[in-house]
């Protein structure tokens, strides 16, 4: 006979105030916490969270953790493990964001680009094309933040929910 043991209950799926979490996310826990603000929203297929590797040990524990500030949208497929993205960030389809790095506010990191592990990014940096950067300085942050939270609040609405068949 086959003792099983059961599993260990699985960290709560952190779940913010007017904050859309696609059910298809991945919000991987298990190696560091994941701190969401508000009015963010985490795509399909997005993975947040730090993995660990082989270098990892406990005396970098507390180094290990992501922190989503407000405002923050994370597109499908994307895979964030930076210590830190800034409030009105979005981070595009397929882009990945190293472990450890600091992403700074209001910057726009577009479709598969790259930021490295451990790279810090300022304020209002876009990343395009072949990881190429500029600076915007179009003014343009209580606009995106307000676009953001309708975004949230349409996401939220019942005819956006999973129906089961």
């Amino acid at each position: 006979m086959h003792s099983h043991q059961p599993c260990p209950p699985c960290p709560p799926r952190p779940n913010p105030p007017n904050t859309y979490i696609h059910l298809r996310a991945i919000l991987s826990t298990t190696q560091s916490p994941i701190t969401i603000g508000a009015h963010c929203i985490i795509g399909e297929k997005a993975i947040t969270g730090q993995q660990q590797t082989e270098n990892d040990g406990e005396e970098n524990a507390e180094e290990r953790g992501v922190v989503l500030e407000d405002h923050v949208t994370i597109e499908p497929s994307a895979i964030v493990e930076a210590s830190r993205i800034g409030t009105g960030t979005v981070v595009g389809v397929g882009a990945r964001i190293g472990k450890g790095s600091v992403v700074g506010k209001f910057c726009k990191i577009n479709a598969l680009c790259t930021v490295a592990p451990y790279e810090t990014i300022p304020d209002h940096t876009v990343i395009y094309g072949h990881n190429e950067r500029r600076v915007d300085r179009s003014g343009m942050e209580e606009l995106r933040m307000r676009s953001v939270e309708q975004q949230v609040e349409v996401l939220k609405r019942p005819e956006f929910a999973v129906r089961k068949k």
